[in-house]
Formats: C-alpha cells, sequence, structure tokens
C-alpha cells in the first residue's frame, strides 16, 4: 500500500509523541520503561490526530497498540519477577471489560437516540487501554478524557458561538492521550 500524505503524517504525528512521550519518561523511568512510553506516546498520538480528523480510530493504529499492550504486560511482569501467563490472563480479561463497557454503552446509546455515539474504533481502543492499563484504572482514563473533551466542547461552542447537537465529537482524540498520560502517571508515582 502506498504511502498517501494522510499517512505519511500520522506517522510524523506518531515519531514525535513518541519522542516526546520518551523526553518525559527519561526525568525518571528506567530505559525499558522510557522505550514503551515513547511506543505508546507515538501511537495514542497518532490515533487521536487521526481521530480529530476523520472520526475514525484506525485498525492500523489499534492493533499494534493491543500487541504492544501485551507485550509491555508480560516484559513488565518479567522484570519484577511475576507471572507472564497470569499478567496477560488480566490484561486480557481488562481489554474483553473494558471494551465491552464500552460496547455496551455504544449499544444503548444507539437504541437510546438511534443513532452512533461511540464508533467501533472507540470500543476497541477502549479494549486496548485495558489491556495496557487494566480494568481497575481505566475508569480514570474515560474520566480525564471525558473532562478534557467537555473543556474542548466549551470553548469550541464560545468561539463559534453555539454548539449543534448534531456535531461530532471525536472522543478517541481525548481517550488516546489519557491512556498514555494515566500509564505514565502509574509509572513514575509512587506506589
Amino acid at each position: 500500500m502506498p504511502l498517501s500524505a494522510g499517512r505519511l503524517s500520522g506517522f510524523a504525528v506518531a515519531a514525535t509523541a513518541g519522542l516526546v512521550g520518551a523526553l518525559v519518561a527519561a526525568l525518571s523511568m528506567p530505559p525499558d520503561r522510557i522505550v514503551l512510553s515513547a511506543l505508546l506516546a507515538g501511537i495514542m498520538g497518532a490515533i487521536a490526530v487521526e481521530d480529530a480528523r476523520s472520526l475514525r480510530v484506525p485498525d492500523a493504529w489499534n492493533l499494534p497498540a493491543a500487541l504492544a499492550g501485551f507485550a509491555a504486560v508480560s516484559w513488565e511482569a518479567w522484570a519484577v519477577d511475576l507471572s507472564p501467563p497470569a499478567a496477560l490472563a488480566h490484561a486480557a480479561l481488562s481489554g474483553i471489560i473494558c471494551g465491552g463497557v464500552f460496547y455496551l454503552l455504544r449499544q444503548f446509546f444507539f437504541r437510546l437516540r438511534g443513532v452512533e455515539g461511540l464508533g467501533l474504533g472507540d470500543v476497541k481502543l477502549a479494549a486496548t487501554g485495558g489491556i495496557w492499563l487494566g480494568w481497575e484504572v481505566f475508569p480514570a482514563v474515560v474520566t480525564l478524557a471525558a473532562l478534557v473533551a467537555i473543556v474542548w466542547i466549551i470553548a469550541a461552542a464560545a468561539l463559534a458561538r453555539g454548539w449543534s447537537r448534531e456535531r461530532k465529537i471525536p472522543f478517541a482524540t481525548f481517550l488516546a492521550p489519557a491512556i498514555w498520560i494515566c500509564w505514565l502517571y502509574a509509572r513514575i508515582s509512587p506506589a
């Protein structure tokens, strides 16, 4: 598949976000976590930009993020002498729970309003976030993403002098960075 301008800019965003993620993480993390932070920051940055531009979360970014999440969970478990199979099982269960909750929310909203409120890309991104963070931390991700989205909506409505109920909100634009921020915070904050 040829590299289009859109994909090229997605790669540029991913590389830039990855570098920023590595710089932030370098302040307080061991090298292996710096690599994981840069990887997660890069992919989440690319997802956020793509969703802002097209209201889509491409599987081409989400699938590698999910697979990298399983690798990261396994690596972190091995590094602290925990059982990688148990950690992978928890990650898989967390992905199912987080993605499942978003899927149910998607179905509920559709039945209530008759329009799609969350796309399947958001559902898959929630599953990916669950893999990286665990279901226990994911409510903090959703809260952070929702608060930032609300501030963005208020600012956009003020600048545009109103807000249409039909206007779509690129929620993954807020959810993807929140996944990285919560993952990073969990690694740099004292337990």
